[in-house]
């Protein structure tokens, strides 16, 4: 007798041990798996249709998925626009800083009508299993020239209805929570509803869909027998079988709606599994990435029916994993669920300013949860009211919070975080219900950590190779010279002749010069060869699908979308929208004129052999239309005022932009520049179309084709490099002249304004302007967070005529 009781207590022993030792190993595996840092990234796009010719415009936002907080960290992002078969159209690399960077694509003129998809990515996330990339819903693109081939109609209204198993199985004996989806070719939800039969023909259960299409029911569910739904769309009958139920094993239900401080979670199962399990132990793991805790689940102590409480303040912020595994650490059941108390959120106020004939102020206002302001990183879109160029299918806060862990589509990002209440809170856990297991996947988990084999970029780095001859490399060096680039910089060569600079901000398409240096003196025979070794990294997991799945047929009259008709007579012209431009006459041979529209505000001056003959240098001709130009003799360096006094306040000093560059208030470039590479300069000191931007002026400078500004502080000596696939950067944002054509258009697929840089200060307060378009209702899309996480997505209605 006392043998066994020792042996009962040494087998307790044992087991406690084995079990302990399990819970560690799911611990360890959860916690090395998501040890590295991972980046999530959200585009926020100024509208999603878009004619050819007309920018894209896009502000690039950069989140910490392990730390809810602004990924300061990434530098180096790129974008790229693909057309709807995977195929790259264009290609941009952009510097984040902060957490968030802004760029634009110029769609060409001969791209085709149809859907396109933008993606971004870094070369860090190449490093892991998951596709942490972020894909852009569909825009659509306009191309007029299309509008004369046949027309596009929808042949056959596919669509899919699954069912879907709460946890992801049915066990006979038990009262099973059944969800369900059904979605049209387009992946947007259709509504239904219907009944369930037993073999009998006994209804045994009803369903019904909310309006994206998602559902659930209750079915108890016995062995040996079947079920079939019916149910209808568009007035025609279907049938389908419910999946089959399995003789043993478990369920789970989970009800994190009803109760807002506990997440209810119900573990089902039959007497003959319980019989089956005896003795054993299970786990129930709640993670979100490495945040886990694990529960072990003694098999002895279970019920049929379960119910486990969890304390909603015990679970981490956003989406949770919920799986179980079984004693051989196999997972059974996983169910993720979303916690939210709302305090992640911010809002926002808006009101008009001050109203002139071409512009219009904007003020906001940031606040969190208790109404106390904070400072926020803003972008926002201003469309006509009417526009039918904005969707709500994703916005900041699914793309960083929900996104990331689900695997399938989400129809209506703004409808689930917006005026919450208990209706929205159960449509969004149908929503998560129905998109099955996380994304991540235990057959990685276990793996443990990764390996991280791609690089964090942060910049861009040189490798050049110097010529220098064997004999004597003593005292060589090479200076890195670039205005665009606010760079004079220098570095040593090594035994092997190489020399590098290293984590660079280098714009695209700019030039710069580098020079071999002997002791301080030029060795003008030695022509350095420069490389680029990290400008163009490709992502290793292109495998996305597409979302349409409609069959089309070239026939009927049906359009996808009707194209923007260009002074067909039938349009009412835009008097009464401020979209006026300068009229050149016919013999003007401007080139740039319309590529701003804030160029149609200013003066153009062609460099001609009349304009060389007046004038000798580029500042010549600035000095002489409204402006004060200071060159420092012998210093490279430029200061240029406004003749006329803009405000107290406000700087004096005009923008300066070259080839589309920005250069802001640097105006070092154009130092003694000559008017031999020049082809065209437009000057506007009001700054028209610049908002508080270009206040004091804006000073536009265009080469000729091929032509390379060299500064008069640099000589023969330096080798000249044009930056390929160096960083972009955005352009001003402007209205494209053909809106102007038809105020119809403008209306429907125009955009009033679109700010991509707005910093709310610490009483969260900040102004913006936009166009004076006399478009009396518009709406603005704002999305934003915080530099503790906390995320802003709305859409506001504004009276712009007040």
């Amino acid at each position: 007798m006392k043998n066994s009781i020792m042996l009962f207590f040494l087998f307790a022993l044992i087991s406690i041990g084995y079990s302990q030792s399990k819970k560690d190993s799911l611990q360890e595996a959860y916690i090395s798996y998501f040890k590295a840092e991972r980046e999530t990234i959200y585009l926020h796009l100024h509208k999603n249709i878009f004619m050819v010719k007309e920018p894209i415009w896009f502000k690039g936002y950069v989140f910490d998925k392990k730390n809810s907080r602004p990924f300061f960290n990434t530098t180096n992002v790129y974008v790229i626009l693909y057309d709807k078969y995977g195929n790259e159209i264009t290609s941009k690399l952009f510097f984040a800083q902060n957490g968030v960077f802004k760029g634009n694509f110029d769609n060409q003129k001969d791209i085709s009508t149809g859907e396109y998809y933008i993606q971004a990515y870094t070369n860090y996330m190449n490093n892991f299993l998951e596709d942490e990339s972020y894909l852009s819903q569909p825009i659509f693109l306009i191309n007029p020239k299309d509008a004369d081939k046949e027309s596009i109609k929808k042949t056959k209204q596919e669509f899919d209805l699954q069912f879907l198993p709460e946890g992801g199985h049915l066990i006979s004996e038990v009262t099973n929570t059944i969800g369900f989806k059904i979605i049209d070719c387009e992946g947007n939800g259709i509504e239904i509803e219907g009944t369930v039969v037993n073999s009998k023909k006994d209804t045994v259960a009803t369903f019904k869909s909310n309006q994206f299409g998602l559902g659930k029911f209750d079915l108890n569910m016995l062995k040996n027998e079947s079920y079939m739904a019916h149910y209808s769309v568009n007035q025609k009958s279907y049938s389908k079988q419910i999946p089959i139920v399995e003789q043993e094993g478990f369920a789970l239900s989970v009800n994190n709606y009803t109760n807002t401080s506990i997440t209810y979670v119900t573990l089902k199962t039959n007497t003959s599994t319980l019989k089956k399990e005896t003795n054993k132990t299970y786990y129930m793991v709640i993670n979100q990435n490495d945040k886990i805790s694990v529960v072990p689940i003694d098999i002895n102590s279970l019920k049929t029916s379960n119910a486990i409480p969890i304390p909603n303040n015990k679970l981490i912020y956003g989406v949770n994993t919920i799986t179980f595994f079984d004693d051989q650490l196999n997972p059974l059941l996983e169910r993720l669920v979303f916690n939210d108390d709302g305090s992640q959120f911010l809002k926002s106020s808006m009101f008009i300013g001050t109203k002139t004939k071409d512009s219009i102020a904007l003020n906001i206002k940031t606040f969190n949860k208790d109404n106390l302001p904070i400072s926020t990183n803003l972008s926002i879109s201003i469309l006509p009211q009417t526009s039918k160029t904005y969707s709500k299918k994703e916005d900041i806060i699914t793309a960083f919070l929900l996104k990331p862990y689900l695997n399938g589509n989400i129809q209506d990002a703004y409808y689930y975080f917006t005026e919450v209440d208990r209706l929205k809170k159960y449509n969004l856990d149908l929503l998560i219900m129905t998109q099955g297991w996380s994304k991540y996947k235990w057959d990685h988990i276990k793996k443990g950590v990764q390996e991280l084999n791609y690089e964090f970029d942060v910049g861009l780095t040189i490798d050049g190779i110097a010529n220098i001859p064997k004999t004597n490399r003593q005292g060589y060096y090479v200076q890195m010279f670039s205005i665009p680039n606010n760079l004079n910089e220098q570095t040593s060569i090594e035994d092997d002749n190489h020399f590098y600079f290293n984590n660079f901000y280098l714009k695209n398409g700019a030039q710069i010069n580098f020079t071999v240096y002997k002791d301080g003196l030029k060795m003008d025979k030695i022509k350095p060869f420069i490389k680029f070794v990290n400008t163009n990294r490709e992502f290793t997991k292109h495998s996305w699908q597409i979302n349409t799945r409609c069959n089309y047929d070239l026939e009927g009259n049906f359009h996808l979308i009707n194209p923007l008709m260009f002074s067909n007579g039938k349009e009412q012209v835009l008097d009464t929208v401020n979209l006026t431009y300068r009229i050149k006459k016919e013999d003007d041979n401007f080139d740039f004129d319309k590529s701003y529209i804030a160029n149609s505000y200013s003066k153009g001056i062609k460099i001609d052999s009349i304009a060389r003959r007046n004038y000798s240098y580029v500042t010549d001709i600035i000095n002489a239309h409204g402006f004060v130009v200071d060159q420092l003799p012998g210093s490279g360096q430029v200061r240029i005022k406004n003749r006329n006094p803009v405000s107290f306040l406000a700087s004096n000093e005009p923008l300066l932009i070259v080839d589309d560059v920005s250069y802001a208030r640097n105006y070092d470039i154009i130092y003694n520049l000559p008017l031999d590479e020049i082809d065209e300069i437009y000057i506007d000191p009001n700054g028209n179309g610049y908002g508080s931007r270009g206040s004091a002026g804006v000073i536009r400078v265009y080469k000729k084709k091929g032509a390379f500004i060299k500064n008069s502080i640099q000589n023969n000596s330096a080798h000249e490099v044009i930056i390929e696939n160096g960083f972009s950067v955005e352009k001003e944002f402007y209205i494209p002249e053909f809106y102007s054509q038809s105020k119809t258009d403008f209306i429907s697929y125009g955009t009033i304004g679109w700010e991509s840089n707005i910093i709310t200060d610490d009483n969260g307060n900040a102004s913006l302007k936009i166009f004076n378009t006399n478009i009396p209702d518009a709406i603005a899309i704002i999305q934003g967070f915080s530099s503790d996480g906390k995320l802003l997505s709305e859409i506001k209605e504004l009276k712009l005529s007040k």
